[in-house]
Formats: structure tokens, C-alpha cells, sequence
């Protein structure tokens, strides 16, 4: 209730004034040393404003701020505060330039988080310890505008004598509470100067920039709550093992999960945009809603591309009554543990029914890839900095491609960078552009870079580790207050970005050999994504196998009718250094050697560099009961490293640089237990 009377003090605004009659000096001195005002008194806010420092004992004599919050202990508070009030504040400086006055932004305690002014004032202040981290509340320097208002929830100006401090007296200010969608204090918004500067229309000023912080806290919060939302709706939508589509009026799909993809033989976003009736009879329903729009019975309908599927459509009615959308659902008639079926993008059933999974471009079926896509998922909804780490070869562009697709800036541009392949002398042209004649060769009209092409879009910036030592402190400006300077130029030009970063070597252990910047790592590492090897997630590579088998084979226009088991077998056993890349390399060399179709042991190409059998020579295709058969050494393998660990699964695992699911999985296989 005391929040709410408050806030409503404060939205009155101008029917309440927020000048109070000033006392005189010699008011103040009998105050702090007797408790006793002479004379006529104050106004009530000011003279329950010093009854309470004089109860918290606060010191009125000359003296500086001494209550001082690290600045690190400020994040992430001061991070937000700076991206959301850039504007605000740029807006309010213009007004009050070359006035001798200081725009001060704290939190809801009362700790200075920004300042900005001009230079004279600003060093002024700083002979007060008037700067970020300054405790600025009542309890800590008396009497002040921001103190004061925090406390009482109201807009308040403080002037000269008002302030409780002796050292305080030379400065006016003027302060407003700033409140958060849910009316608790988020912080203050003031601006103080000299008792010498014009402060005639400030409390306007200050009054007007307070309610815009509120609007823009409140339209983050609403746009905050819509991402979760559509985060929920399409994760319940992913979740059902039914194909589910939302269809509408005009008869275009407007969603699909990734059920329906898999049932429709489409790609992850494939099915978006697409009109329903080139996939399912969906003409008769159309019919049947513009004839009779309050019908909202469900409809079987019949589907074009995979007869066995149950199709039915519901109408969904809109708040004014009439049908505006349909939830079509799809299921396979047949749920029986059916033969293994391989749909148009070369996909199966995993184990125990467990459908191959799309994000973007990237094809799943393991648990820690499943954890992978999910985070990534998450993070795509947000303007945050994703750092993508794995090994090379394990499919880093593709992730950060679906990371831009799934987002909001799907629409945008998709910009790649590949730091280790800029020439030292052209790394800040190529990133941040120049101005015209800049340097010898430069277009006349200068030219943007990078960095600025990717405005509205995504800024992907690949093998990060590779940029030059000295070049890497030029990205710190872009990714902290997402703007760039042209070569040459001086004028800043902002951009709205998202950035993703990719390495496949531990920055960590960079920084600490002072061979990458501790402050730009600080600065990438917030959303981290580790991509497994291939070797981690075993179960996916008869997945990965089969899909890009196929698509090889239709691009290479060559008949495809499978992969022979013993093949696969060799597949799955192979630790794959290379990870994606190097099976890609593997399937391109079979199809191109392979006969009638079918890609068999003796087609798949030698991935051993070493003694002992290449990938390719099948333990099917040795003859002699004593000849050497990779699935002996590998089982043997396993059954040593465990006696050696003691039976420990995951020691054992990390020892032979496989995960603990995939070295169960191959216990299982050999039998051992």
C-alpha cells in the first residue's frame, strides 16, 4: 500500500510542488546541533528528511562520500542500465550541454551507477567522491535529491542549504524515483550542478527522462515475456511426438514442429510459408469454414505425401466468433515399431522410436547435442553474445546459422568473418570499414565494413582465436556499445547486431598465456554452447551417415539404395578426428566408388594413419578365424581400460576420449558387463 501511495504521489507530477520554501543558514546550524528549528519551518519533506539523518546519526559536517560498492559488483545491473538508457541519456546531455550540470543514474539503493556531464562539474563532483559506486542514499551523505527520493517515492529537488551535509551546500540537484513494471524501485534518474547554474527547467527534464526509463523497462519486460511465451508455446509444440501445424485462413502453414517436418520429409523450417494443400487435402476444409464459419467439428483429411498419416483439422474461433486459424495434427497410422523408414531427407526412428531432430541445418539425435540445441534455442531469442566452442569440424557455421534463424533477426543479414583468414594489414578495414580516402586505393566513397553489413542481422566471427594479439583490442568498442568507427573516420556509427563467436581452442588457457585479451574474452564468454565431438555422440553417426549419403547422391545425380550394415559398423567404430567434416569426406569418396547403389565396406577410403587395419577393410571381408578384427580390439580395448580404472565408467570414458553414453552403448554391444 505504502509502494502504491507512492507511486501515485509521484505520477501526480506538476499538481504538487516540488520546490520547498528554503531555509537559512543559521536554521540549518541549530537544526544539527540542537534538533531545534528558529524560525519558520521548512516544508514537511524536508524536515522529516533531516529528523531521519539526525536519527541515523549521519555526519553534517564537511566531509566526502566514503560508502563505496566496487564497480564490478554493479554488473549486471550497470550493463543494463547502460543499454537501456544510451538514447536517454545522449537526449538529456544535449539538453543541459555547456550548463554546468551532471546527469546521475543509480540503482534502487541509492549507489551511483553512471554520471555524465560537462568536464568542469565533473571534477567538481569528484571532489565530493561524487562518482560510480557512491553510496548517495540518506543514510550515507544525508539529505539529496536522490537519497530523498528513493526513500519517499517522490520527485524531490534538493537546493544549497537543504542538503543535510555542510560539504553539499554549494550544489543543487533534482531527482526522480524510477519504477519498475512490477512498482518496486528500480533506481533514480538526477541532475545536479553549482548553486550558480540555471535549474529553472530541470525538474521537468527529469521528471520527463525518469517516466522514459519506466517505458523502456516496461517494454522490455513485455517483450521479455512474449519471448518466453513463444518459447513455451514452441517448446510444448517440439515436445509432442504428434505432428502438429497451425494453418491460417488463407490456407498458408504459419508453424510446424519438428514432428510434422519429419512426417512431411522437410527440412527445419521448410514447412513455414508453405500453402497446406500442397501437402494435405486441405481444400475441402477451406470449403467446408467459408460455407459454415461457426463449424469448429475437427475434419479427416488426406495426406499427398505420406498416405499412412491421420490427418485432422480443428478450427480454431477467434475472440469476434468466426474460425481464423486450424491446428492440423498428423500421425502415423502404423505406431507399431514399423520397419526403420527413411523419409525424403534420408532420416530414421532412433532407438526406442527417439526421431532424428533438426536445428537449422543441424541434424540430431544425442542427448548432449539435444542440450546443445536447447541452450542454443534459448539464446537465439536474446541480443546476448553466444561463444561457440568444438573441435574443428564439428559443425560451428551451422549452429550459428540456426542460432540466426531461429532469432528475430532472422529476416536480417547473416554476416561471416574468418579471423585467422584477415591479412594483418587489412583486419580493421575489412571489419569496420573506411571513409573515403582513407588510404592509398580506397573507394572515394568510402565503404562499409563487416561489422556494419551485418546491421539488423548477425555478426558471426569464426576461429576468434586466430586474430592478431594486437588487432583483437579493436572489437572491444563493437561488442560493448555496439557501434564502429570507419578507418579514417571519427564519427561513430551505431549497430544492431547479434555477435557469435566460434574457436576451437581453449580461450581460457589463451589468456592466461597472454596470447588473447583477457577483456575482450570477458566479453564474448556470456552465452557459452561446447559442441561435442563426433566421437562423443556415436548414436548420430548413422544418422548423419544416411542423410548426407543421400543428399550426395541426389546432388551427384547417382542412384542411392543404401549403406550395407558392415559399413555402418565401420562408421560408428571410427573415432572421427575430424569430426562431421571428415565422415562428409569419407561419404563423398563411397559414392563416388560405390556400385549399384550401395555403399559396402570395401568402398569406404583408409582413415588410419598408422599400423593396423584401414577403415575400410571389413572384418566381414577377412578371411581365417585368427585374423585381425577391429571389433576384438576394440572390445579388448575396453575391457583393459576399465581393469585399469577399477571399473570406473567415467574414468575409463575420458581416457579413451569417448563419452559415457557412447562407452555404455559399446559395453552393451560387445557384451561386456
Amino acid at each position: 500500500m505504502e509502494k502504491r501511495r507512492a507511486r501515485n504521489a509521484w505520477s501526480e507530477g506538476p499538481s504538487w510542488s516540488p520546490t520547498i520554501r528554503r531555509p537559512l543558514y543559521d536554521q540549518w546550524k541549530s537544526f544539527v546541533e540542537t534538533g531545534q528549528m528558529r524560525g519558520p519551518k521548512p516544508g514537511v519533506l524536508l524536515l522529516e528528511s533531516w529528523k531521519r539523518c539526525r536519527e541515523m546519526a549521519v555526519d553534517p559536517s564537511p566531509r566526502s562520500c566514503w560508502d563505496f560498492t566496487p564497480v564490478s559488483q554493479l554488473e549486471p545491473f550497470a550493463s543494463h542500465l547502460r543499454e537501456l538508457t544510451r538514447d536517454i541519456e545522449k537526449k538529456t546531455y544535449k539538453a543541459i550541454q555547456g550548463k554546468n550540470l551532471l546527469i546521475t543514474m543509480t540503482d534502487g539503493k541509492g549507489r551511483v551507477v553512471r554520471t555524465c556531464g560537462d568536464r568542469e562539474t565533473l571534477v567538481e563532483a569528484e571532489k565530493l567522491n561524487f562518482g560510480p559506486g557512491a553510496n548517495w542514499a540518506e543514510s550515507s551523505v544525508g539529505t539529496n535529491a536522490i537519497g530523498t527520493a528513493l526513500i519517499t517515492g517522490r520527485p524531490v529537488q534538493i537546493y544549497g542549504e537543504e542538503h543535510y551535509c555542510r560539504s553539499h551546500h554549494a550544489w543543487n540537484c533534482c531527482a526522480a524515483p524510477v519504477f519498475d513494471p512490477h512498482g518496486n524501485l528500480w533506481g533514480a534518474f538526477d541532475i545536479s550542478g553549482p548553486v550558480s547554474s540555471d535549474f529553472s527547467q530541470i525538474f521537468p527534464l527529469v521528471l520527463s527522462s525518469a517516466r522514459e526509463v519506466e517505458r523502456l523497462l516496461f517494454t522490455t519486460y513485455l517483450a521479455d515475456i512474449e519471448v518466453k511465451s513463444r518459447s513455451l508455446v514452441s517448446a510444448v509444440f517440439d515436445a509432442v511426438l504428434t505432428g502438429v501445424l497451425t494453418v491460417d485462413e488463407c490456407g498458408r502453414i504459419t508453424h510446424a514442429n519438428q514432428a510434422a517436418e519429419a512426417l512431411l520429409g522437410q527440412e527445419a523450417g521448410g514447412l513455414r510459408g508453405q500453402r497446406a494443400d500442397a501437402f494435405l487435402g486441405f481444400g475441402r476444409y477451406l470449403a467446408r469454414q467459408k460455407e459454415d464459419p461457426a463449424c469448429a467439428e475437427p475434419m479427416t483429411l488426406s495426406c499427398h505425401v505420406n498416405p499412412r498419416l491421420t490427418v485432422r483439422a480443428s478450427p480454431v474461433q477467434a475472440f469476434a466468433g468466426p474460425w481464423k486459424h486450424a491446428i492440423v495434427t498428423l500421425v502415423e497410422s502404423h505406431a507399431v515399431h514399423p520397419a526403420p523408414r527413411r523419409d525424403k531427407a534420408g532420416e530414421q526412428p532412433g532407438p526406442a522410436g527417439q526421431p532424428a531432430r533438426h536445428f537449422g541445418g543441424v541434424l540430431y539425435r544425442a542427448p548432449v547435442m539435444a542440450q546443445a540445441v536447447h541452450k542454443a534455442r534459448q539464446a537465439a531469442q536474446t541480443p546476448s553474445t553466444v561463444l561457440l566452442a568444438g573441435e574443428t569440424g564439428t559443425g560451428k557455421e551451422l549452429f550459428a546459422k540456426a542460432i540466426h534463424e531461429a532469432g528475430p533477426r532472422a529476416a536480417g543479414p547473416f554476416v561471416a568473418v574468418n579471423c585467422g583468414a584477415l591479412p594483418r594489414e587489412l583486419v580493421q578495414s575489412e571489419l569496420f570499414g573506411y571513409r573515403g580516402g582513407a588510404f592509398t586505393g580506397a573507394v572515394n566513397k568510402g565503404r562499409a565494413g563487416k561489422i556494419e553489413e551485418a546491421d539488423k542481422g548477425t555478426l558471426f566471427l569464426d576461429e576468434i582465436s586466430e586474430m592478431p594479439l594486437e588487432m583483437q583490442v579493436n572489437l572491444l568498442r563493437p561488442l560493448e556499445e555496439r557501434s564502429v568507427v570507419r578507418l579514417g573516420g571519427s564519427q561513430a556509427r551505431p549497430v544492431d547486431v547479434k555477435v557469435i563467436v566460434a574457436t576451437n581452442r581453449d580461450l581460457a588457457e589463451l589468456v592466461a598465456r597472454g596470447s588473447f585479451r583477457a577483456d575482450l574474452y570477458y566479453r564474448i564468454n556470456v552465452v557459452r554452447i561446447d559442441i561435442a565431438p563426433l566421437r562423443e555422440r556415436a548414436e548420430d553417426v548413422p544418422l548423419l551417415a544416411e542423410h548426407h549419403a543421400r543428399r550426395l547422391c541426389r546432388e551427384f545425380r547417382l542412384p542411392f539404395a543404401g549403406i550395407e550394415p558392415a559399413a555402418m559398423d565401420l562408421l560408428v567404430a571410427h573415432a572421427w578426428p575430424g569430426n562431421v567434416r571428415e565422415l562428409l569426406n569419407c561419404l563423398e569418396y563411397a559414392v563416388n566408388v560405390m556400385e549399384e547403389g550401395v555403399i559396402r565396406p570395401r568402398h569406404l577410403p583408409s582413415l588410419t594413419d598408422g599400423p593396423g587395419p584401414s577403415l575400410s577393410e571389413s572384418p566381414r571381408d577377412r578371411a581365417g578365424g585368427e585374423a585381425f578384427r577391429l571389433e576384438n580390439v576394440a572390445a579388448e580395448t575396453i575391457r583393459e581400460a576399465l581393469s585399469h580404472h577399477g571399473g570406473n565408467v567415467s574414468h575409463t570414458a575420458r581416457a579413451l576420449g569417448i563419452g559415457r553414453n557412447t562407452l555404455y552403448a559399446k559395453m552393451r554391444k560387445y557384451g561386456i558387463y
